[in-house]
């Protein structure tokens, strides 16, 4: 079990790794001409799907943010909330500064859950802790999806 509870860590720190720009660049410039705003699809419809597949559940699930299964839920949230941050910087992409605001509130509940130690912890379950953050990515997904509607009716046409 706490083999596990250290492989969720280390997945939740790889996911936060990957959206604060831990990625490598290309060796390589890209050669592809960089699509214009108006020629990229609307995020929302795809990533909405996404996100709701993500949070099913979250919020009952994390009612003890200590469980191995809340650790688990926040991590499939995640994963998806970095994937989409990559479509979010997608050369050509009109801003999505709603849903780049939410997104950042999100990657600061999970820096918070994980430097608490709060999975894995039983003090993480009562209700005062600073694990209850975690509400920021569960009902977050929710909140990604609804500014990333806003965003798209935003974009250049």
């Amino acid at each position: 079990m706490r083999i596990r509870m250290l492989a969720v860590t280390a997945l939740l720190a790889t996911a936060l790794t990957a959206c604060s720009g831990g990625q490598e660049p290309d060796s390589k410039p890209s050669t592809k001409p960089t699509p214009t705003a108006s020629k990229l699809s609307a995020l929302a419809p795809a990533w909405q799907p996404k996100l709701d597949a993500a949070a099913e559940g979250a919020v009952a699930t994390c009612q003890t943010p200590s469980s191995d299964a809340c650790a688990e839920v926040l991590t499939d949230i995640m994963i998806v909330v970095n994937e989409l941050e990559g479509e979010i910087e997608a050369p050509g992409r009109g801003p999505y500064r709603e849903s780049t605001k939410q997104i950042a509130k999100m990657q600061a509940a999970t820096d918070k859950y994980v430097d608490e130690g709060c999975q894995g912890d039983p003090a993480a379950d009562d209700p005062d802790s600073d694990c209850w953050g975690i509400s920021s990515i569960t009902v977050g997904a929710a909140t990604l999806g609804m500014t990333l509607m806003t965003d798209d009716l935003a974009q250049p046409k």
